[in-house]
């Protein structure tokens, strides 16, 4: 999961989330998520609030073994690099 970072209409700053599936590694899950939010229907849904990618979050979602989801091993900033391993599967962590 990656968060950007940005600016509403009256100046707030929030996080915007965007689940990345079975990512390889961090890198390609920020240039995932980067590319989903640059699609037109993203940037409507935001009203064309621009997303600052230096504040970037990512989280790592992994199922225990009772099959819950947990958010761990994540890198607060653009530069940090966890160890590399896969992201998990997050189709079944929808509500219902």
């Amino acid at each position: 999961m990656v968060g950007f970072r940005l600016r509403t209409g009256t100046d707030r700053t929030v996080r915007h989330f965007y689940v990345v599936r079975n990512a390889m590694d961090e890198h390609d899950a920020r240039r995932r998520a980067a590319r989903l939010a640059d699609s037109l229907a993203e940037r409507e849904a935001r009203e064309h609030a621009a997303l600052d990618e230096t504040g970037t979050e990512v989280l790592l979602l992994h199922r225990d073994a009772l099959g819950n989801w947990r958010r761990s091993a994540h890198s607060p900033g653009a530069g940090a690099r966890p160890p590399v391993r896969p992201f998990a599967d997050v189709r079944a962590c929808a509500p219902g």
